[in-house]
């Protein structure tokens, strides 16, 4: 198709909600002038714990990129086949902040990066609705610094308000009310913010926001209880010479509160203590402090909650692509260092894989972890 323009192949490979991205030189080589590439349909590859744990999320961010299954456009590189599928690598020098990131299948990505991607539905947390509403203006970004997150505003990028909703503003599980409130305000301030944003709710939503409330009450007073039996003994720095008898005391409470081994919130406990001088960022996630209370622990259940519902969102649906943005980089941290995986539907029901990183479960304590486990 060598009479083909570059506008009637762009109309031929995108589809909608395809990004077009062009990369070009600064400056030319050899005294000629710079050279240009264009992609349509690029995805980029999640990034790590170490990578997050490097990022600088509010200044301009610095980030190693893969991209893959990018089909061209257009270019005046020499050699390059048009009709390939093109992948590659390079280190993005942004001029944008990234407050908020993407929690997505295999890691991360700044929150605007993560809606390349054809069919992404964002799961915004509390967060993140407060960002929109006080970054956007009907659909014009009225801040003065450039965050990734500003890249929504051309965007018919789906929104799904459910966490809002669900968390409530009580710090404790809210009435039926209160969600149906909740959810009214999240998207009256995101239709608002984002005019061209399509809200994915409906009764149905509400009714599996307080189904799911309802559901799970019983485990999140269970491991509410968990968390405040042993705030006491996690608040302090811990160190190595007391990794064992705070390991027992977490597996003991564990049991005594009827909490499964392999939950979030057990594996978000043992690294606060297997961590030394509160180096694991599931202590921050788990909000542990003096005069640890109710409130406390809920708000934490609540954060390890919305991972859950990713997980779910992933075994139920594995052709979708949920995203969970959140500005809480320690609640980040978390869920790429235990590197979920392998989310599928069995015939006793929802299972996936955790393969924690060295950082959250240091030397041989992710074996006793594994251990413990399987011997519950």
């Amino acid at each position: 198709m060598t009479d083909e323009t570059s506008e009637d192949r762009l109309k031929r490979l995108a589809q909608a909600g395809d990004w077009v991205m062009k990369f070009a030189e600064l400056q030319g080589q050899d005294g000629e002038p710079p050279r240009s590439i264009t992609f349509v349909g690029i995805e980029f590859k999640p990034l790590a714990y170490q990578q997050l744990v490097d990022a600088r999320l509010h200044q301009p961010v610095t980030v190693p990129l893969d991209w893959h299954n990018a089909r061209l456009v257009e270019t005046d590189v020499p050699g390059v086949d048009l009709d390939g599928i093109a992948k590659g690598n390079a280190t993005l020098e942004s001029i944008f902040s990234s407050t908020t990131v993407s929690l997505q299948r295999g890691g991360w990505l700044p929150s605007g990066l993560a809606v390349t991607r054809r069919g992404v539905t964002v799961l915004p947390d509390r967060n993140v609705v407060a960002q929109i509403k006080a970054r956007y203006d009907g659909g014009a970004v009225v801040t003065a610094d450039r965050d990734f997150l500003d890249m929504l505003a051309d965007l018919e990028v789906r929104i799904n308000p459910l966490l809002f909703a669900m968390e409530g503003n009580g710090r404790g599980v809210p009435a039926p009310s209160l969600v149906e409130a909740q959810l009214q305000e999240a998207v009256q301030l995101i239709r608002e913010a984002l005019p061209k944003a399509e809200l994915v709710i409906g009764d149905d939503n509400l009714k599996g926001a307080l189904g799911l409330i309802e559901d799970t009450r019983p485990g999140l007073e269970r491991r509410q209880a968990f968390l405040l039996d042993i705030a006491p003994s996690l608040d302090p720095p811990t160190s190595r010479r007391m990794l064992d008898a705070r390991w027992r005391e977490i597996l003991e409470a564990a049991d005594r509160h009827g909490v499964p081994l392999a939950t979030l919130v057990v594996l978000a406990a043992l690294s606060a203590a297997a961590v030394p001088n509160s180096g694991s960022p599931a202590k921050k996630v788990l909000k542990f402090r003096p005069g640890y209370a109710e409130g406390d622990a809920y708000n934490a259940l609540a954060d390890l909650r919305s991972l859950e519902l990713l997980i779910h969102l992933y075994a139920l649906f594995p052709e979708e692509r949920p995203a969970l943005f959140t500005a809480d980089k320690a609640l980040a941290l978390f869920w790429t260092g235990i590197q979920p995986h392998g989310f599928r539907m069995e015939s006793d029901g929802l299972t996936f894989d955790l393969a924690p990183v060295e950082a959250l479960l240091p030397g041989d304590t992710i074996t006793r972890w594994q251990e413990a486990i399987r011997a519950e």
